[in-house]
């Protein structure tokens, strides 16, 4: 069994801030904390694909970590407490917002978000952390053309090998996903696409079609330990 965890930002907030798409930092914290006390390790998108096909080891508490979007404070704030803890994720970048600042958490009682620059995803790539795609611009794939698909999951692909030399990992956006844009990402060259379908991932599960734990500001202590599969 592998869980694979969806977080967006991380700020330094309050704990009991309500900020839209945002986890305080000191409950980020807290999370990889225990995690690391528990014993977990993370692994890469590419050990996960490794576990689920068969052709990688089996063994130990795991856990793979996304960040959806690319924003500036995932680097900022949650990956030196990674790298602290010995632990890795992956990034989801959208790619024709790189370097830009959007709003799409600004309904609903969020905020704005500057998104990652090149030369910072080329710092956190070379930090040992992965770089995928989330599409050029946050389309949902399931209410575009084909073409419009093909090009937002082919484009951001090239930009980012372009940039990084790798991108074998995809994220959907609004985890909207069909048989025609799991087609289109598998013809694009990905090795796994992420969704926000809840649970977990087991021996088999199509690796274009993997599930995620969404973790927000709601997420309590004890939900987050069931997020990862901890009972006790």
């Amino acid at each position: 069994m592998v869980p694979i965890l969806m977080y967006h930002a991380v700020l330094p907030i309050d704990a009991t801030a309500k900020v839209r798409g945002t986890v305080p930092l000191a409950v980020f914290r807290d999370q990889i904390g225990w995690l690391a006390r528990r014993g977990y390790r993370t692994l890469t998108l590419d050990a996960v694909a490794e576990r689920l096909d068969g052709s990688g080891a089996e063994g130990g508490r795991c856990v793979a970590i996304t960040f959806d979007d690319g924003y500036r404070c995932v680097l900022e704030h949650a990956f030196p407490v990674l790298a602290e803890f010995g632990m890795t994720a992956t990034l989801f970048v959208v790619t024709g917002a790189v370097g830009t600042t959007t709003d799409w958490y600004v309904a609903g009682g969020g905020r704005a978000f500057e998104h990652a620059g090149w030369d910072e995803l080329e710092r956190a790539a070379a930090q040992g952390f992965t770089i995928g795609s989330h599409t050029m611009s946050h389309l949902s794939l399931v209410t575009a053309s084909d073409t419009a698909v093909a090009d937002e999951v082919g484009a951001s692909r090239e930009a980012i090998v372009k940039r990084l030399g790798a991108c074998d990992h995809f994220a959907y956006p609004f985890g909207a996903h069909g048989d025609a844009s799991v087609a289109a990402v598998q013809r694009a060259g990905y090795r796994s696409a992420c969704t926000t379908e809840a649970g977990f991932n087991r021996r088999g599960q199509p690796l274009l079609r993997l599930r995620r734990q969404s973790v927000s500001r709601n997420t309590t202590a004890g939900r987050f330990r069931r997020r990862v599969g901890a009972w006790f």
